[in-house]
């Protein structure tokens, strides 16, 4: 399922406020630990780890906004309902509390690395056809996220999708055999496969590739060289999204 670009970046938009109303800064607030790695597992998520810098402020400047109003709150060992509550009421400071601008750049982050992860998740799919050679089918969603009706989903979503499943079940060509003769696909016994990760090591064919690929010096080696290319690639990324995300919202604008 798909949708036009321009359409799901104002979904995402709609759909974190949403989060954010039905109780994101709770679930936040209970996951937060001073000090914890917050690139290391449910921590690294989109929409946790942009509250890192808001609820260390909040929870240790003293609990008074930029202007001296103090918070209305209780210290967070002693009652954490009343702290989640005043921190809901932050959203409705004047603009230009110290507080409040932190809390809505942390909000204006979740939906940019999320438009970012939706950009990521086309070029993926896309891969899947153009490199992988998989046989995609595209459900275009667009007019269902901009009506909102449940008579447009059921129509344009839910039956198409329905009719490829029952065909994708109902066809031998669907299920990895040679659609011209019947006959399964044979694997690759004989090529040449070179592994740069271990010094452009030669493996003939594909049983020895696989062999080699599942081993654990392979595997040690090519988990080294992501990390170091992640690290020099990540920043590089974030840069051009942001950069292709803004466009695109100023198009939008525009239209």
């Amino acid at each position: 399922m798909d949708a036009e670009t321009s359409v799901l970046d104002r979904y995402v938009g709609e759909r974190v406020d949403s989060m954010v109303d039905a109780g994101l800064l709770d679930e936040v607030y209970d996951i937060y630990k001073p000090g914890a790695d917050y690139t290391r597992g449910l921590r690294q998520s989109i929409g946790v780890r942009e509250f890192e810098d808001f609820l260390k402020t909040y929870l240790s400047d003293g609990n008074s906004s930029e202007n001296g109003s103090v918070l209305l709150m209780e210290e967070r060992k002693d009652d954490d309902k009343v702290t989640k509550e005043n921190m809901r009421k932050i959203l409705d400071f004047p603009k230009d509390e110290k507080l409040k601008i932190i809390l809505e750049e942390a909000i204006d982050r979740v939906k940019l690395n999320t438009r970012r992860l939706l950009r990521r998740q086309k070029r993926r799919v896309s891969r899947l056809e153009t490199v992988f050679g998989w046989k995609i089918h595209h459900v275009d969603a667009t007019e269902c996220l901009l009506s909102k009706s449940e008579e447009s989903w059921d129509a344009k979503v839910v039956k198409p999708a329905s009719e490829i499943v029952q065909c994708f079940l109902e066809s031998e060509s669907e299920l990895g055999h040679d659609s011209t003769s019947g006959k399964p696909i044979e694997r690759d016994l004989w090529s040449q496969y070179v592994c740069e990760a271990c010094g452009n090591k030669v493996l003939r064919g594909r049983h020895e590739w696989e062999h080699h690929s599942q081993g654990r010096a392979h595997r040690k080696r090519t988990t080294q060289l992501k990390k170091a290319q992640t690290f020099k690639s990540r920043e590089k990324q974030e840069e051009e999204e942001e950069v292709e995300v803004a466009g695109d919202i100023m198009k939008a604008d525009k239209i």
